[in-house]
């Protein structure tokens, strides 16, 4: 039996970032099992790919042939190049022949369009709408209605309460080091049956490797929703670098570490959604930094990113005007 190959073999590997970093908290344990794990996700996508592609031929007429499947062109993510694949585990394309997005148009508008007409469900588009929020609500009680409420079973209760347990183990950003101590400062968010939307504190690294750590609070997104009356969802945050900050109490060339981060920018979003409001914190005073009094940073609602060039000044990803922005709404450029 020969083997014949009827398509090129073309794939796209996303190892594992093995860089080693010197943490106190970790061992190179995390280091070898990334390689492990990019070893075999290696092997795992070329035998997808193998399998499909292989024509099976026979030096005998009693062997019969299997015919190859007919391929089809995708476009691969990273290289942005035409390449042939098997089309069995693709995910379908689209049916929709929605050319373009199409927002802050009623649905009168939409279906007026020639280019939008036959993409019934483009008023989905804007999702806080009184038609796409009923449409939403109309589709859950279908799922209820036939697959029945998920909150009511025995395996529901089991995972949240294994989602919501204190027994998980608390994963933390170092920011620094305490003043006078120079113990490391670790930061952690904690979401529990008691904070749905979550905390943000910190602790000391020997109060974090003691048996009960003691946490302060830094802030409570509770109570932030409840006081501006939005439905906060937390999204990270991007620290001001100490190197960065001169009254960070940075010293690159002192023989034990010192200083800690002052300040970082908050990234919220309203229910989840993909666009933040990026809003300033002092970590000093554990509150915002007031737009107005303190000339602090805060960037409206948007697919924003934004980094620290120095303490007072950002650079920014934003919608700034014509082709500023990509199809999905990302900046196209940073200023």
């Amino acid at each position: 039996v020969t083997l014949t190959m009827t398509m090129p073999l073309t794939f796209v590997f996303n190892a594992f970032n093995t860089r080693q970093v010197h943490n106190p908290l970790t061992s190179n344990r995390s280091h070898l099992i990334g390689k492990q794990l990019s070893i075999l996700l290696l092997l795992h996508n070329s035998l997808q790919l193998l399998r499909p592609g292989l024509a099976f031929s026979a030096a005998s007429s009693s062997s019969p042939s299997v015919p190859p499947r007919s391929p089809s062109t995708i476009i691969s993510a990273s290289h942005r190049s035409f390449h042939q694949c098997n089309p069995s585990f693709l995910p379908k394309p689209p049916t929709s022949t929605r050319t373009s997005t199409k927002m802050g148009l009623s649905k009168e508008e939409i279906l007026s369009d020639p280019h939008t007409a036959e993409d019934p469900y483009l008023y989905l588009e804007e999702v806080e709408s009184d038609e796409s929020i009923a449409f939403a609500k109309s589709a859950n009680e279908k799922c209820l209605a036939r697959l029945g409420d998920p909150s009511e079973t025995e395996t529901y209760e089991r995972v949240l309460k294994v989602l919501t347990s204190d027994d998980r183990i608390p994963h933390v950003s170092v920011l620094g080091y305490e003043d006078g101590t120079g113990e490391m400062l670790l930061y952690n968010f904690w979401r529990d049956s008691k904070n749905p939307k979550g905390l943000w504190r910190k602790t000391t690294l020997s109060s974090y490797q003691s048996t009960n750590t003691e946490w302060t609070t830094v802030l409570d997104l509770d109570e932030l929703a409840k006081k501006e009356d939005i439905s906060w969802v937390w999204k990270g945050y991007v620290p001001l670098p100490r190197s960065l900050d001169p009254q960070s109490g940075y010293e690159p060339h002192s023989p034990t570490p010192k200083g800690r981060v002052t300040r970082v920018l908050l990234n919220l979003s309203r229910g989840g959604a993909d666009a933040i409001y990026l809003r300033e914190f002092d970590l000093l005073t554990e509150s915002f930094v007031d737009p107005e009094t303190e000339q602090g940073f805060s960037l409206p609602e948007g697919k924003t990113r934004a980094r620290y060039k120095s303490r007072d000044v950002l650079l920014v990803g934003a919608n700034v005007g014509e082709n500023a922005l990509t199809d999905s709404g990302y900046p196209r450029t940073i200023r």
